[in-house]
C-alpha cells in the first residue's frame, strides 16, 4: 500500500487541488470541518476522510493515533483577514495553537510534517522577501502566522514552513476563490477595483500543490521514490517567478479573455488607511510581499510562466474577440486576496 498522506482542510482551494494531485503516489486521508457532512461525502467519495475539530487537542491526538499518516500537509486556516481581526481568539484557536499543537504531534512520530504559511507575514516594506528576513506581520491573521512558524519549529525542529504567495484557482463545492469572483465579475462586464500596489507571486493552487507534494516526499525529480526521498526542512518560500501587482493581474486576464482593459481600475494600499475606499477593511494590507524563492527553485520547483498557469485556468471557450464595449456602471471591491488556505 502506498504511504499514507494526512492533508488538513483538504476541501479548501489548496487542500483539494493537493487531494487529487497526491492520489498518484499516496494513500491520501483528508480532514474537513465547516463543510456540511454530505457534501464532504460526495467531495470525497471513496477517499479516507473524517469531519474534525482541529483545535480541540484530544480530536487532534486520536486522529493522529488512528490515521499514522508518513506525513502531513496542514492547509487548514481561518484565512479571512477581517474575520481574523474581528474575531482574534479564534484566530489563534485554529491559526496559532491548532498548528503547534499538530506539529508536536508529528514530531512524537518524527513524519514530514509541512505548515502552509504565506506572504502575509511580512509588512510589505522590504521586498522581495528571503526565507531568512524575520516577519514583520501588520494584521491578527499575519501575527499569528509568524507566531505558528516560531512554535511549530520550536516543538518539531524538522518540520517545514512553506510560505505560500496569492493562490489563483477555482475552489471546491461551490466556493467562490478570489479568482473565481474576479474572472466571474471581469466576463460580466463589471468594473473591479484592485490594488496597484499590492504586489505578489502569485502562482496557480494546482502549482503550490504539486510544490508541496515534492517537499512532501514525491520527490523533485520523477524517478525519486516516494520513501527514499530527502527530507526538506526549514522555511521555504514556493513563489511564482514573476511580481505582479493585482491590479496587473486584472489587466492580464482581460487581455486573455480580450475585454475592455478599463474594467480593471487601479487604486492603492493606502487608499484604505485613509479611509478613502469604498469598501471597509478591519484587517491592515500589505503593499509589496513578492517572495524570493531561489532556495525552492534550487530544490526544483519549477513553476511555470505565470501567464500560461492563468492560461490553463481559463477555457478557451471563455476568450472572446477584442472588446471594444464601455465598462458598465455596476462597481464591485475585489482587492482583499489574502486567502491561500481553508477549511
Amino acid at each position: 500500500m502506498p504511504p499514507k498522506l494526512l492533508i488538513t482542510g483538504a476541501t479548501g482551494l489548496l487542500g483539494s487541488h493537493i487531494l487529487r494531485a497526491a492520489q498518484e503516489n499516496w494513500h491520501v486521508v483528508g480532514t474537513y470541518h465547516r463543510t456540511a457532512r454530505r457534501q464532504a461525502q460526495y467531495f470525497f467519495g471513496e477517499i479516507d476522510h473524517g469531519r474534525i475539530d482541529l483545535g480541540d487537542y484530544s480530536e487532534t491526538k486520536a486522529m493522529i493515533a488512528d490515521v499514522q499518516p508518513a506525513a502531513v500537509i496542514h492547509t487548514a486556516a481561518i484565512t479571512d483577514l477581517d474575520y481574523c481581526e474581528k474575531y482574534p481568539d479564534d484566530s489563534q484557536r485554529i491559526n496559532l495553537n491548532a498548528a503547534i499543537d499538530l506539529a508536536a504531534l508529528c514530531s512524537d512520530l518524527d513524519v514530514p510534517f509541512i505548515f502552509t504559511s504565506a506572504d502575509l507575514v511580512f509588512d510589505g516594506a522590504g521586498a522581495p522577501y528571503t526565507e531568512d528576513d524575520p516577519p514583520t506581520p501588520i494584521n491578527v491573521f499575519g501575527e499569528h502566522r509568524a507566531l505558528a512558524e516560531e512554535g511549530i519549529l520550536a516543538a518539531y525542529a524538522d518540520a517545514v514552513i512553506a510560505r505560500l504567495p496569492l493562490l489563483i484557482g477555482y475552489a471546491s463545492l461551490g466556493r467562490e476563490s478570489f479568482y473565481h469572483k474576479l474572472v466571474s465579475s471581469l466576463r460580466n462586464e463589471q468594473e473591479v477595483t484592485l490594488f496597484g500596489d499590492a504586489v505578489r507571486t502569485p502562482v496557480s493552487a494546482e502549482v503550490a500543490a504539486r510544490g508541496l507534494l515534492q517537499i512532501a516526499g514525491s520527490g523533485f525529480e520523477d524517478d525519486v521514490n516516494v520513501l527514499e526521498t530527502e527530507r526538506v526542512v526549514g522555511r521555504l518560500h514556493l513563489g511564482g517567478r514573476d511580481r505582479i501587482s493585482l491590479y496587473e493581474l486584472g489587466l492580464l486576464t482581460l487581455r486573455i479573455l480580450g475585454l475592455n482593459e478599463r474594467l480593471a481600475v487601479p487604486v492603492s494600499v493606502l487608499d484604505t488607511y485613509a479611509g478613502h475606499f469604498q469598501t471597509h477593511f478591519l484587517a491592515a494590507r500589505s503593499a509589496n510581499v513578492a517572495l524570493d524563492s531561489s532556495r525552492a527553485y534550487d530544490l526544483g520547483y519549477d513553476p511555470p510562466a505565470f501567464r500560461s498557469q492563468l492560461e490553463d485556468l481559463l477555457p478557451e471557450a471563455w476568450r472572446a474577440p477584442d472588446h471594444d464595449n464601455e465598462p458598465s456602471d455596476d462597481f464591485q471591491s475585489l482587492d482583499d486576496a489574502g486567502d491561500s488556505t481553508d477549511d
